[in-house]
């Protein structure tokens, strides 16, 4: 019967006929035309839509004229053919095994388009006997009155079968099976031939794997692949590592072996198979050269669902993805949660956590240079960009990089308008070197951390953190902090004293007072209301003499005077309690959690496996989101304001047109802390006692009186409180507030709003010229991007206007690469060497992208590795008494006893 008009036959899709479409080959069903054997269809090697389409067929259950669309989607068809199926009625009752079975076998196996030719073989989808004698027996059961057919269950899985078999018969299996290769066969692409050997040796039930590649040695053809050989995972033999260590002992002498233990691996079980595989490029094709398909093993079709998870099927599309997120420093765990998403689970993700890993290094490996070549030249680029960029290294021994600084224009600008306050720490695990990292950490008008400087040292000695601190004063124009916080690390406190002389240094009061509580917990469990009392001291005291009073009392009452710790506390009182720093600009902390905070934020996307690059591009993103959330703090303060005031004061109407949002609501918080107040006019002049009311639920556990002294003078106006809030964090005090509002004061004076909390208009304004170039290639990015992104919505609409902007882009595109082409050839600086120990900085006239080796890993000096097992308690008592035997032996052999007294000599 001759086919409609327009209709595609089963002949032309057999014999690897693509001109049909699948509109087509759905009106050819539909119309119950030749389309009866639809498991020819599957069976054609057709691409992947027809074949997931026909198998949707097979597995329908019903007549060709009423397939079963859910068939088609649950088989894992393509995009198009899943959407077309899920608009028709289904009404299919097949088993969720067998659902599953064959969307593992297409969607999982990604069965692609494999046009090949096998010259003097015979039609590549002639039928089996065996599959003849099945579609005769089903002929005789099934028929249909309107000359339909209907496939079953069985005829469905002996075709399968038909296929394993032959697969694993080797060399003397049919040239009739459809995936058993031949000697001649042809392939368009390498990756082609690939695919097809791989699915062979699925259905086969063995993996395949590259054993060599070979490639032309001509310069015209760029050392490109010619010939590749491909085996079975069990060729060759199992390596034992006896031979090995027999070799070792004879070749090493006796006590000069390591004594480190051996890492356990695993071995490929081996059974030296010849199974071999060669495909080689001839006449532009791809043609199988060789084959030895004979096995000495049992093959596993069954388990081909783990066999062939190996291969890795990733489209363009999900390499294109991995690419994105490595760009951006996702983990490969997170990568894998994401495809395996997009893919629909985990279990249909045809390649492993391996595979993404291997690519993501392949990928890496893409870079040229080593990384402080690549550091240097990403340093050179943005200083190209913007001349306020500063970059810094020290050059020690063998090239290799100490240290290195690096500010760049929108951190330098922080710091002039935010720069009085500085908070400054040390961490590890950033970086593959171990070099530890070390961010200057601000905070800015709207109270978000923000960062001023970063760099990588090598060590964290009182020469290097003066290293840093000259560099980071000549980076800011010699601009000295009011202020820094730290922790205890005494080579940071020399280097501080020496460096900012003028600035306030402080301790982390937050961790001394957290190691406080470990190193005395069954001191404080012991002693009933030693935390209450400690608490209130160390917090609230508002004198330095009050303080120092009441710790002694604290110390002598709970009889703590032989207690290290609180006795080492003492000692350093005057670096981190909060009293001796009340007078001083810290605005909102006591801790270096803002560091710690920068620190967490990088280490969420970069690690110690990860490059100085990565973490470049890391800190470039955190960058952008500091300064998007900054203007977006802006635009909000000038846009937005609350819709009603919480008390309806005039100072509190005031706040709010002057304050930024954030800052707003801390001021409203010392405000409706007044209501909590009592207050009363003192003896003196201008001078007001403030104190808790009694009828309080919550009472605190020492009661105190706050004296704040208010002088509205005009032209003498003074506001201050024993407290010391306006002066620590810059804004005022609920006690002052308090008087304010009882004294039905108008307005707060102009100086106590500080300009680094007003709103960006009536905010401070740089003193010096204004960078105009930092942000111009964004600003050129996301102007073309807008421009674009129009132009291809307008274009989509029709075809014509699709290809006509689609030429016009290829145009534009070749006369852009032209136009930059002519920009690099322009000359350019000669590199030059550097002696050792010598500074490389921005501005220099020297290029050093020859000379910059990457720094030696080094020992960190955080927390001790793991211990590799837990040891027994006898262990350690017997480690105890050993020490203290060796101590009395050493306190023996000095000629000194326990007593005091010289010992007698046994010989005497």
């Amino acid at each position: 019967m001759e086919p409609p008009p327009g209709h595609v036959t089963l002949e032309q899709i057999g014999q690897g006929d693509r001109s049909g479409s699948r509109n087509q080959l759905q009106v050819g069903i539909e119309a119950g035309g030749p389309f009866v054997d639809a498991k020819h269809i599957y069976a054609a090697g057709g691409c992947g839509e027809f074949e997931q389409y026909a198998l949707g067929i097979i597995r329908s259950d019903k007549r060709m004229s009423g397939w079963g669309a859910s068939s088609i989607t649950e088989t894992g068809g393509s995009s198009n053919t899943s959407n077309q199926a899920m608009t028709m009625e289904c009404n299919s009752d097949l088993e969720n095994a067998e659902a599953v079975y064959h969307r593992n076998l297409l969607e999982t196996m990604r069965i692609e388009c494999l046009p090949f030719s096998m010259a003097g073989l015979a039609d590549p989808i002639a039928p089996t006997p065996h599959d003849e004698t099945g579609l005769e027996e089903a002929d005789t059961e099934t028929k249909r009155t309107d000359g339909d057919e209907e496939l079953t269950e069985e005829q469905i899985e002996d075709f399968i079968l038909s296929e394993q078999i032959a697969a694993s018969e080797g060399n003397n299996a049919s040239i009739d099976s459809k995936y058993t290769p031949q000697i001649g066969m042809e392939f368009e692409t390498k990756e082609d031939a690939q695919h097809f050997l791989c699915f062979y040796g699925f259905l086969a039930g063995f993996k395949p794997v590259i054993t060599h590649t070979y490639r032309t040695t001509s310069r015209k053809r760029n050392n490109e692949i010619t010939k590749i050989e491909i085996k079975c995972d069990r060729h060759g033999k199992t390596v034992t590592g006896e031979s090995e260590s027999t070799e070792q002992d004879m070749s090493v002498p006796q006590g000069a072996q390591d004594t480190k233990e051996k890492r356990n691996t695993n071995v490929h079980i081996k059974t030296d198979c010849k199974v071999v595989m060669v495909i080689k490029e001839k006449q532009n094709m791809w043609v199988i050269a060789r084959l030895d398909l004979d096995h000495n093993h049992e093959l596993v079709p069954d388990d081909s669902t783990q066999l062939f998870s190996g291969h890795k099927y990733m489209t363009y599309m999900e390499k294109g993805v991995i690419r994105t997120l490595n760009h951006n420093n996702i983990l490969t765990r997170k990568m894998i949660a994401i495809l395996s998403y997009l893919r629909g689970s985990m279990t249909a993700l045809p390649y492993k956590k391996k595979d993404v890993s291997n690519y993501r290094t392949k990928i890496n490996r893409e870079l040229t240079g080593n990384d402080m070549t690549q550091v240097l030249r990403f340093f050179q680029d943005k200083q190209k960009e913007d001349p306020s960029f500063f970059y810094k290294f020290e050059i020690g021994e063998d090239k290799k990089v100490k240290h290195m600084f690096w500010a760049d224009a929108a951190s330098i600008k922080y710091y002039e308008q935010y720069g009085d306050c500085v908070s400054f720490d040390t961490t590890y695990m950033t970086n593959k070197y171990n070099l530890p990292f070390a961010p200057f950490v601000g905070i800015t008008g709207h109270g978000h951390t923000c960062l001023f400087a970063c760099a990588f040292i090598s060590d964290e000695t009182a020469e290097t953190f003066k290293w840093i601190f000259t560099t980071f004063l000549e980076a800011m124009g010699g601009k000295h902090p009011q202020t820094i916080i730290t922790d205890q690390d005494k080579a940071m406190r020399s280097a501080i004293q020496q460096v900012f002389p003028d600035t306030v240094h402080r301790n982390c009061f937050f961790h001394i007072k957290s190691k406080c509580y470990q190193k005395n917990g069954n001191c404080f469990a012991k002693n009933i209301g030693l935390p209450k009392m400690f608490e209130d001291i160390v917090n609230y005291s508002l004198t330095v003499s009050e303080f120092e009073m009441d710790w002694k009392k604290m110390i002598e009452g709970y009889h703590l005077e032989n207690n290290k710790y609180l006795c080492k506390m003492w000692e350093t009182r005057d670096m981190f309690i909060p009293v001796y720093f009340k007078n001083d600009f810290f605005p909102f902390l006591q801790s270096i959690g803002r560091s710690e905070g920068t620190n967490s934020r990088f280490k969420d996307n970069v690690g110690s496996t990860y490059s100085v690059m990565s973490f470049l591009r890391e800190y470039t993103r955190i960058m952008d989101q500091v300064r998007v959330s900054e203007e977006l703090e802006d635009n909000e303060s000038k846009k937005k304001r609350p819709k009603e005031l919480m008390f309806g004061y005039t100072i509190e109407k005031q706040a709010q047109e002057i304050y930024n949002r954030n800052i707003f609501r801390k001021f409203q918080l010392q405000l409706k802390e007044t209501s909590k107040l009592n207050y009363k006019r003192a003896h003196k002049d201008h001078v007001f006692e403030v104190y808790p009311k009694a009828n309080q639920v919550r009472q605190v556990h020492r009661p105190r009186r706050y004296l704040a002294m208010i002088n509205l003078t005009k032209g003498v106006e003074e506001l201050t409180c024993i407290c010391g809030k306006f002066d620590k964090d810059g804004i005022l005090c609920s006690h002052i507030l308090k008087v304010l509002v009882e004294e039905d004061v108008m307005v707060i004076p102009e100086k106590y709003l500080l300009q680094r909390w007003r709103k960006r208009e009536t905010g401070i304004t740089s003193t010096t010229e204004e960078v105009q170039t930092w942000t111009h290639p964004v600003l050129r990015h996301n102007l073309l991007s807008r421009k674009a992104a129009t132009l291809t919505s307008s274009a989509a609409k029709t075809d014509r206007t699709m290809q006509f902007v689609s030429d016009e882009i290829d145009r534009i595109q070749e006369k852009v690469n032209q136009m930059l082409s002519i920009e690099e050839d322009a000359p350019k600086t000669v590199p030059s060497n550097v002696a050792d120990g010598e500074s490389v900085e921005s501005g220099s006239s020297r290029q050093l992208t020859e000379v910059l080796e990457n720094p030696a890993a080094i020992k960190q000096k955080g927390r001790p590795k793991k211990p590799t097992r837990l040891k027994p308690l006898v262990e350690e008592i017997r480690k105890k008494m050993t020490k203290a035997e060796e101590k009395k032996n050493k306190k023996t052999a000095n000629g000194t006893s326990n007593d005091g007294r010289r010992p007698k000599n046994s010989a005497e």
